[in-house]
C-alpha cells in the first residue's frame, strides 16, 4: 500500500512539473508522458483538481494560478524519503558544534534534525513549523522560528516579518532546498519561499543545496540564484557528467 501511495505520489508531482514548464497540456500527452491508463490518469487529475492545483477544460489540463503551486508538506515528505534520508546524511559532514545555521522550510532539509541534535550549542533558525517542533526535545539547540504568515498545509512561515527576522541573524551555514537545478541555477516556484530561502543564502558564511535526483535539470519561473552562489549541491545519486562538471566549474562542490 505504501509503495502504491509512493508510485500515485511521484504521478502527481510530474504531473504538477510538466504543467509548470508547459502551463497547459492535453491529456493525451499526460497520459503518453506517464505512461499509464486513461482510468488511473483520470483519478489522478481528479485528486489534484480536488486539491485545487489543476482545471480541466475540454480534454487539457492546465494549472490553477500556477505561481502559488505548492505541494503540501506531507505530501513533498513522503516523496522520494529514502533518498531525503541519504542526502541529509551525506550532508551531515557539513555541521559541527558551536555553529549557527538557517534551514529552510523543505522536507528534505526538515531530515537534517536527526543530525542536529547530538551536537553542542547550536543555534538553528528556520521557518519551517515542522522542523521547529521536532527540535523541541533538543536540549543543546537553540531554536528561532520566524514570524509571518503560515502557508497553509506546507508548514511554512514566509512574509514580510519572516524576511526582517532573517536579517536579524548571521548564520555559518544556511540549508536549503529547490525545485529545480540545472547548470545555470537553482529554481523555486514560488517566488515567496524562493525570497526566504535567498535571504538565508545571503546572511549565512556557506550555503550548502540539498536536491534529489528528480529535480536534476527542472527550472521554474523564479530563479533562486546561480550555482556560483552554492558551496556544494548534495544529492542522492551522481549527475549527469554535464551537469557535475558545470556545478563544480561554477565553484561548487559535489556530493552524493
Amino acid at each position: 500500500m505504501e509503495v502504491n501511495k509512493l508510485f500515485k505520489n511521484e504521478r502527481l508531482t510530474k504531473i504538477l512539473e510538466i504543467l509548470q514548464q508547459k502551463r497547459t497540456v492535453s491529456t493525451g500527452d499526460l497520459q503518453e508522458s506517464l505512461f499509464v491508463s486513461a482510468s488511473t490518469l483520470r483519478r489522478d487529475l481528479l485528486e489534484l483538481e480536488t486539491m485545487g492545483k489543476i482545471a480541466r477544460k475540454f480534454g487539457r489540463v492546465e494549472l490553477v494560478k500556477p505561481e502559488n503551486v505548492e505541494l503540501s508538506y506531507l505530501f513533498r515528505e513522503q516523496e522520494h524519503e529514502a533518498e531525503k534520508r541519504k542526502i541529509a546524511d551525506t550532508a551531515s559532514v557539513f555541521l559541527g558544534d558551536n555553529h549557527a545555521i538557517f534551514v529552510d522550510s523543505s522536507s528534505t532539509a526538515s531530515f537534517m534534525a536527526n543530525y542536529l541534535t547530538p551536537l553542542r550549542n547550536i543555534i538553528v533558525i528556520t521557518n519551517g513549523l515542522r522542523l521547529a517542533v521536532t527540535l523541541d526535545s533538543a536540549t543543546n539547540v537553540k531554536t528561532f522560528v520566524t514570524g509571518g504568515r503560515l502557508r497553509t498545509g506546507s508548514g511554512s512561515i514566509v512574509g514580510d516579518a519572516a524576511m526582517d527576522f532573517i536579517n536579524s541573524f548571521r548564520a555559518d551555514l544556511a540549508i536549503i532546498s529547490c525545485v529545480g537545478v540545472t547548470g545555470e541555477g537553482v529554481y523555486m516556484s514560488s517566488e515567496t519561499q524562493g525570497s526566504m530561502k535567498r535571504q538565508m543564502m545571503a546572511h549565512a558564511d556557506q550555503t550548502i543545496l540539498l536536491c534529489d535526483h528528480s529535480k536534476f535539470g527542472v527550472k521554474s519561473y523564479y530563479r533562486l540564484g546561480g550555482i556560483d552562489q552554492l558551496n556544494a549541491i548534495v544529492t542522492d545519486q551522481a549527475p549527469s557528467k554535464t551537469l557535475s562538471r558545470a556545478w563544480q566549474q561554477a565553484g561548487a562542490d559535489v556530493l552524493f
